[in-house]
């Protein structure tokens, strides 16, 4: 079984498209519903959320796995972070789920959205996880890049809150750009090269020392002098 470390990369970069797709399209669907005629594009955008999350694992499935659960396992093994990725798709599927059933309820399920939310809210905390993934000598770029999604979406789980409990017109605005915005930085975000390159561990063996030199007999030196009895 051979694994290429490329295929972590793709997986990567795929997971990042499909989440940025995802929220772009629930935030120009959110931006829509500010109109009378909005709740189709909510709906339209809750179903895209729910099938993104079957996308992401199919695509961490197809290029590390191979399509073989036996060689994602391997896989998995070798990138213990991309179990990220499945919680992810996990995440993303049921809030998108959860979104749908409120919006069939006629936007009476207060519990659903509630629920939506704070899935939503979940998948912005993972964003500060990402840097374990990738090797150390881009974590901390990983890091930063990462960290500026999670507040993002985070911030806009905050503003549908408040719009949730307050109904003003600029709080749900600002959830719907704060999703672009998310939806954005997620989209353009590629991995580095070498972030899942094998790393490479050389290991020195100390220098022998010599063992430390004996003092010479002292042939010529007088025995000492026995001590007589009485003195």
């Amino acid at each position: 079984m051979t694994i290429d470390y490329g295929d972590f990369t793709k997986a990567s970069n795929l997971v990042h498209w499909i989440q940025g797709g995802a929220l772009l399209a629930l935030g120009a669907a959110e931006a829509c519903a500010l109109g009378d005629k909005g709740k189709k594009f909510v709906l339209a955008a809750a179903l895209v959320l729910a099938f993104s999350g079957a996308a992401m694992f199919a695509a961490v499935l197809a290029l590390p796995g191979g399509w073989s659960f036996e060689q994602l396992q391997t896989a998995l093994t070798v990138r213990r972070g991309f179990y990220l990725f499945i919680a992810f798709a996990c995440l993303y599927g049921a809030a998108g789920l959860s979104l749908l059933t409120h919006e069939a309820l006629g936007r009476s399920g207060g519990g659903w959205r509630a629920m939506f939310l704070a899935l939503l809210a979940l998948a912005g905390g993972l964003y500060f996880m990402m840097a374990g993934r990738v090797n150390e000598d881009v974590w901390r770029q990983v890091m930063v890049l990462h960290s500026a999604i999670g507040v993002t979406l985070l911030l806009a789980v905050a503003a549908k809150t408040a719009d949730a409990f307050f109904s003003r017109r600029p709080l749900h605005l600002a959830w719907a750009v704060l999703l672009i915005i998310t939806g954005l930085q997620l989209v353009i975000y590629r991995e580095t090269a070498g972030a899942f390159a094998p790393r490479l561990v050389t290991l020195e063996s100390a220098p022998e020392v010599p063992p430390a030199a004996q003092p010479a007999p002292l042939n010529n030196a007088k025995p000492a002098d026995k001590k007589r009895p009485g003195n």
